[in-house]
């Protein structure tokens, strides 16, 4: 039978504190996949994520790639939007609002093709509230710009901006936790972090 447990269980077992956030539970979207969160309101509770992390936002609106963007494989499939978006000034207009009610933090992933580009898309998010932490993404691979070329270790030594210097970079420059979104086409970020 066994001694009864005498420890109280915390009011929520699932929630966790990740770079001094504290999330209800650990169950976030992925950057590209879901929108800019709104969007799906109708098909579920938002409030039950422990976070919305939204579509990847650039200092400028940026149209992608022409289509076909997705197709379809025998075991899954393969799309190449190339970082569609409506650029930071129109997600603070009018897709951030649109969450200001929703109690679940919002995460802003955030792209550039200049280190300058990345500062002044975090700074105009640090302007505004509602945005809890920043996503770097140095991880889209079909973008000739950034994407692979800062995401990949092997290519980004060379690369004008390394992602160890964007990173240390925006995470002394910004008050707000900063996550970095990394590609898996290599196993050596041990030596470019």
């Amino acid at each position: 039978m066994g001694t009864p447990l005498k420890k109280k269980l915390p009011k929520n077992p699932l929630e966790v504190t990740i770079a001094g956030l504290k999330f209800k539970n650990p169950v976030m979207t992925a950057s590209g996949t879901f929108g800019y969160g709104a969007e799906f309101a109708p098909y579920t509770s938002l409030e039950k994520l422990g976070a919305i992390v939204v579509k990847g936002l650039s200092l400028y609106p940026r149209q992608g790639n022409p289509g076909p963007r997705i197709v379809e494989t025998p075991c899954g499939m393969l799309n190449a939007i190339g970082l569609q978006n409506v650029g930071v000034d129109e997600f603070i207009e009018k897709k951030l609002p649109l969450l200001k009610g929703v109690k679940t933090h919002v995460i802003a992933n955030i792209f550039g093709e200049t280190i300058e580009d990345y500062m002044e898309v975090a700074r105009r998010l640090d302007k505004v509230k509602g945005v809890s932490a920043l996503e770097i993404n140095i991880s889209c691979p079909n973008v000739k710009e950034g994407g692979v070329s800062f995401g990949n270790p092997a290519r980004s030594r060379s690369m004008p901006i390394p992602p160890a210097t964007l990173r240390t970079v925006m995470v002394a420059e910004m008050p707000r936790p900063c996550f970095l979104a990394i590609t898996r086409p290599s196993n050596d970020w041990t030596r470019s972090l």
